[in-house]
């Protein structure tokens, strides 16, 4: 880029923001031990620069865990975000972000705008977002997330992804039925082989005497990872058993923010984080993999049963760091339908992002119009 082209970057401003609802229809519902999804209820942030350049990304609403709902996010981006961020300068991230904290909370609205004003940024430059955060576009080896469901169906759907997409590494929601959990992880080792990679989430869903007892199996079994398996405060507890097995215990709702990772850490109660770019943007995703790294702690990217365009986002971001384990960024599947022109592809267990600025989706003004609920 020419000296005029640095100029003309330096000299963008936000110009609009806006929140699109939409309701897409999945191939199933996704279930887990706190709750449900059976649509897609989500909103489309499209955030508009003074030359015309466009970024877009995904603010799944999740009531039970943030306490946000598609209604909710719809009114705090018109009505309080849009306005406070407007004509603030495209590339001044910590002006923005002192603008959205001027409102508390609210992790999915603010992650959104965050995203989407990097999506913006990556296309005014002609770079893919995973350029923009130091990184590389590349590959993506994901897991298969198994929802809830009888030993039987959990099986037959493991066998057909591997069939399909030739998934290599699982994760299994549990939390809600020991004996049902020791079936299903059984039944799944000998279905997949010793290679294949084994993570369980319980959604807190244990208590600490529970995990404490059903470690043994996890460890011969060779699980990889425990993603947050006890309710999220007990840290005492969550230290407890992690000074009791070897298997990572991985924080999720625990770390929802980046002071939520660095109290987890220094209290030694996690060996692993999950990242989840929906709750915590790009800025503070990155925040929390400085953390990470300071306490030789691995990361990885997690979903919010992202689909397309939060799957892409969090993939580019994915794309900037070294990860131990398999992504779950493939919730995308799920989806019947979307709003974006590309399409996103998984093959040999691995996610394939289209090649272009930004993170190489543009929305479809027909799907939007045929999906928007306002």
């Amino acid at each position: 880029m020419n000296s005029n082209g640095y100029a003309a970057c330096r000299d963008l401003a936000i110009r609009s923001v806006e929140a699109i609802p939409v309701a897409i229809p999945m191939v199933r519902p996704i279930k887990w031990a706190r709750g449900e999804i059976k649509t897609i209820e989500n909103v489309i942030v499209v955030v508009t620069l003074s030359d015309g350049t466009q970024g877009i990304a995904d603010a799944p609403p999740r009531p039970t865990i943030y306490g946000e709902t598609q209604q909710s996010l719809v009114a705090v981006i018109r009505d309080h975000f849009a306005a406070r961020v407007q004509g603030l300068n495209a590339f001044d991230i910590p002006r923005l972000w002192s603008a959205l904290e001027a409102i508390a909370w609210n992790p999915a609205a603010k992650a959104a705008i965050d995203m989407a004003v990097f999506d913006a940024q990556a296309k005014r430059l002609g770079v893919s977002c995973a350029q923009l955060l130091g990184g590389t576009l590349k590959p993506l080896t994901v897991n298969w997330r198994l929802s809830m469901a009888a030993a039987a169906d959990m099986m037959r759907e493991a066998e057909r992804m591997m069939e399909r997409y030739g998934f290599r590494a699982f994760k299994v929601k549990c939390g809600v039925d020991r004996a049902t959990d020791r079936e299903v992880l059984t039944a799944l080792r000998k279905l997949v082989g010793p290679e294949v990679e084994i993570a369980i989430d319980c959604n807190q869903g244990y208590s600490a005497q529970d995990l404490l007892e059903m470690t043994p199996l996890f460890e011969e079994l060779g699980i990889a990872l425990i993603e947050e398996p006890i309710p999220a405060r007990d840290g005492k507890g969550k230290l407890l058993c992690a000074q009791r097995t070897r298997i990572p215990i991985s924080g999720d709702d625990s770390c929802m923010t980046p002071d939520d990772v660095r109290d987890q850490l220094e209290l030694g109660a996690i060996r692993s984080v999950v990242i989840k770019c929906a709750r915590t943007g790009y800025t503070q995703s990155r925040q929390i993999i400085a953390l990470a790294r300071s306490y030789y702690t691995p990361a990885h990217n997690g979903t919010q049963a992202d689909m397309h365009i939060g799957t892409a986002s969090a993939a580019h971001f994915a794309c900037s760091y070294d990860a131990v384990h398999a992504h779950e960024v493939s919730s995308f599947l799920d989806a019947a339908d979307h709003v974006a022109r590309e399409e996103l592809r998984i093959e040999s267990g691995r996610l394939f992002i289209p090649e272009g600025p930004g993170i190489g989706l543009t929305l479809d003004p027909d799907k939007v119009k045929r999906y928007r609920v306002d």
